[in-house]
């Protein structure tokens, strides 16, 4: 009897000692899940704060580029203040019947100015692509800081060739950028390129280096902003404006719009944006190394 109680009194030791522990190791167990939680609110917490930081010195690295940015505009942009540029749109929807000589002095004579060509896809004739496109180089260039100075304003403006380099030469310009567009009677060839005379011109041999350099800047940058085809630097002394000119001078020829599908691309504004944004860069290229 004594050792039943003994044994019932042990075994109630036991179970209380055996509660006890377990009560004590969900204790330590819920303390190490607190911790836990604790220590992982703290970790987010230090993650959150940290990406904060960098989202922080990414927006003020931004900041700071923008700013650099709109600071060179401004210093280019004052830079280009003073500058001079003609914009000759090549051709009118007027053209007098007269000839002109080819240069000062010439005895050979050509036509003071040409209708031009027009559009395989679109039907557009050269002289309203040039002025649309000169328009926009206007806007683009004055907003660069430059003085512009149009040889015409509106189709309707008859312009020779002589005419046209008479306006260039009275307007104290540094450059003149002659617009066009292409034509030829393979309908595949397409690409720009620019014109300027020979080194042996002579009429205006003196220009032969700045209008190289000038028809070089141009159609470059006008390649790397639109992609298309290079045709080069075509070198003659056939192009009247040209020789008539006493300022450096190119002519852009912006591609050819008996290509059908060059010609939908030289109607379309988001590719004659890149076309002007082009010519604008090589212009000023060309004046901030003159």
């Amino acid at each position: 009897m004594n050792l039943t109680r003994r044994w019932k009194k042990w075994c109630t030791v036991l179970c209380a000692v055996l509660c006890f522990s377990f009560l004590l190791a969900g204790c330590h167990k819920a303390g190490r899940e607190e911790k836990s939680e604790e220590q992982q609110k703290e970790e987010q917490k230090e993650k959150e704060a940290q990406e904060e930081a960098r989202r922080k010195a990414e927006q003020e690295e931004k900041e700071k580029e923008e700013q650099a940015r709109r600071e060179a505009k401004e210093a280019e942009t004052a830079k280009n203040k003073g500058v001079t540029i003609v914009i000759d749109p090549g051709h009118s929807s007027v053209v007098e019947d007269k000839q002109e000589p080819v240069g000062p002095g010439a005895q050979e004579y050509k036509s003071g100015d040409t209708y031009g060509t027009s559009g395989n896809s679109t039907g557009t004739p050269e002289y309203e692509l040039t002025l649309t496109l000169s328009q926009q180089l206007k806007t683009e260039l004055e907003n660069r800081g430059y003085t512009i100075v149009m040889t015409r304003e509106n189709n309707e403006e008859p312009r020779s060739c002589v005419e046209r380099a008479e306006i260039m030469n009275n307007a104290g310009a540094a450059a003149c950028v002659r617009i066009h567009a292409n034509g030829s009677e393979d309908t595949s060839v397409q690409g720009a390129m620019t014109i300027c005379t020979t080194p042996e011109n002579p009429y205006v041999p003196e220009l032969y280096q700045s209008s190289r350099y000038l028809s070089d800047c141009v159609l470059n940058s006008m390649v790397n902003t639109t992609g298309c085809i290079s045709q080069g630097v075509w070198e003659t002394d056939t192009m009247s404006g040209n020789n008539w000119s006493q300022i450096p001078v190119t002519i852009v020829e912006v591609g050819y719009m008996t290509n059908p599908d060059e010609d939908v691309r030289l109607s379309q504004p988001e590719y004659q944006g890149q076309v002007i944004r082009g010519i604008a860069d090589g212009v000023d290229e060309f004046v901030n190394n003159i």
